[in-house]
């Protein structure tokens, strides 16, 4: 019997949100690892090429995004035909993709040292070349994965990937402690890379190989040709402001501060994006099922789902925010040692952007569902021009370093970002005033901000009367967290009509279970 959007949805939030948790610990084991062995300095070089390779992958032109999006309706349809037609059209294309990527790669290689300077490490040249060589091979296979998504079946593409992710940590740490060698390290994630999409293909061939196999040849429908056409532009447009707002921190770092900064900061992005991904799990686990309801269901309808994201946002935001300003830093020490500290600033900044950015979720996800990201074209060529702009000067006139790309990143997110993007759902997708949407946003914004500082003020004041060690302070601030958190939460939502449906949600599973 078929499932049903809702148990898709739940099914893929359960399985993303577990094998998100078991690979946040994994990353925390391998970077520790990668430190002690390796050192802080190739941490900032592992960090610098990851961002100069994020900002290749724009050859992909967001075609991704755009496919799944277009597969929506003839996988919802059972339309077989032109499901093989697009599959065919993305395979031709992604291949193309890996030649140009590698190609690109080799012409930027020249350049390398102008961005990594007198940091340089010895073979840096060599690890970048194994990057690039580990990017352009997963182009080759992972256009199947987009047939699962747009099946609603995340579970299977989370459970794969965090299979290889894992053999790959376990065979990662093992080579670490007997070769002490960054070029082995790197030759075990393209092994796995590859490995990783060649058993989604077999999964592909495997459930859908009868239907695609016996689908007749045609040729692509003219008005999905025309949708997909403008939405690789508007995708493609949207990965240039990604790009530069988020890809570019730890080469301005690099090039403005040193190597082992970009190493430092890297540190708390792991953490930032270990969390975010677990979010991301949870909530983009709806995104193939609004997308399957936005393809066969039009009306006032969308609004209420839209409130609905959003508050799933908002709680999970409110609540992870206040853990990760109270225990960034107690964490880093116990983990790292203080030489690895961020200001307080600084790390405020940073939950601040982590905010802004899980609240631009809902507004990301149903762009992504509606296929409107042709409508937001001009959205990520402001951002980025501003936030790169901003950057720079901050860097390089008011020598802010860190905080300095970090708070040009806020102002980009808050000032133009937040309110294209949501401009783009109210009116293309939703047809509704963007005043209904700034009316929540800004009492959501104002809520979070609320217990970020109750929780400071609190948790700050009982402990400077007391002198405890490092874990004993993470486990009373946890604690701490979690009681005076759910307190606001409550108060501050208990009259909300979003927050009586969970509740009553809630007490219907009780009562069955």
């Amino acid at each position: 019997m078929p499932k049903s959007r809702l148990q898709y949805a739940v099914l893929n939030m359960g399985v993303g949100g577990i094998t998100t948790v078991l690979k946040m610990i994994l990353s925390f084991v391998v970077r520790t690892v990668f430190i002690y062995v390796l050192g802080v300095k190739l941490l900032g070089l592992n960090g610098l090429l990851i961002s100069i390779l994020t900002a290749l992958s724009l050859a992909e032109l967001g075609i991704g995004s755009a496919i799944v999006y277009s597969l929506y309706r003839p996988v919802a349809q059972h339309e077989w035909s032109i499901v093989k037609a697009i599959m065919r059209l993305y395979r031709k294309i992604y291949r193309t993709l890996a030649i140009v990527v590698f190609a690109l790669g080799l012409i930027l290689l020249p350049f390398l040292p102008r961005v990594v300077g007198n940091h340089a490490v010895d073979n840096y040249e060599l690890y970048y070349l194994m990057f690039l060589l580990n990017s352009s091979l997963s182009y080759l296979l992972t256009y199947n994965r987009s047939l699962m998504i747009a099946h609603q079946r995340n579970y299977v593409v989370s459970f794969v990937d965090f299979s290889a992710y894992f053999l790959t940590a376990v065979l990662q740490i093992v080579m670490l402690y007997i070769f002490h060698s960054y070029a082995i390290y790197l030759i075990v994630q393209i092994i796995f890379t590859l490995a990783g999409n060649i058993c989604l293909t077999v999964f592909v061939h495997k459930d859908y190989g009868k239907n695609l196999l016996n689908a007749e040849i045609v040729t692509i429908p003219k008005d999905i040709v025309d949708k997909l056409r403008k939405n690789v532009i508007g995708t493609f447009a949207n990965k240039v402001g990604d790009v530069v707002v988020n890809g570019t921190d730890n080469i301005l770092i690099a090039t403005f501060i040193s190597l082992s900064a970009v190493g430092i900061y890297s540190n708390y992005q792991l953490i930032i994006l270990a969390v975010q991904s677990l979010l991301l799990s949870i909530s983009s686990a709806m995104t193939s099922s609004i997308g399957n309801f936005a393809a066969l269901n039009h009306g006032s309808k969308g609004l209420k789902l839209f409130h609905n994201h959003q508050f799933m946002n908002y709680t999970l935001t409110f609540f992870s925010s206040a853990y990760l300003f109270i225990l960034f830093p107690p964490f880093i020490d116990l983990w790292l040692g203080n030489q690895f500290l961020l200001p307080l600033n600084t790390t405020l900044i940073l939950v601040i952007n982590f905010v802004v950015n899980r609240q631009r979720n809902s507004g990301n996800v149903f762009i992504d569902a509606y296929g409107l990201a042709y409508e937001q074209k001009l959205k990520p060529i402001l951002e980025a021009f501003f936030n790169l702009g901003l950057s720079l000067v901050f860097l390089s006139v008011f020598h802010l370093g860190i905080f300095g790309v970090l708070l040009a990143t806020t102002i980009t997110s808050l000032g133009i970002a937040t309110t294209y993007e949501a401009y783009v759902v109210f009116k293309y997708g939703l047809d509704t005033p963007l005043a209904v949407f700034y009316k929540r946003y800004v009492q959501i914004i104002g809520e979070i901000a609320l217990n970020l500082g109750i929780n400071y003020f609190l948790i700050h004041l009982f402990m400077r009367t007391m002198k405890l060690d490092k874990l004993l302070e993470i486990v009373i601030s946890f604690i701490f967290v979690a009681i005076i958190s759910v307190i606001v939460y409550i108060a501050l939502n208990a009259n909300k009509r979003e927050f009586k449906t969970i509740l009553q949600l809630v007490k219907n599973k009780l009562k069955k279970g």
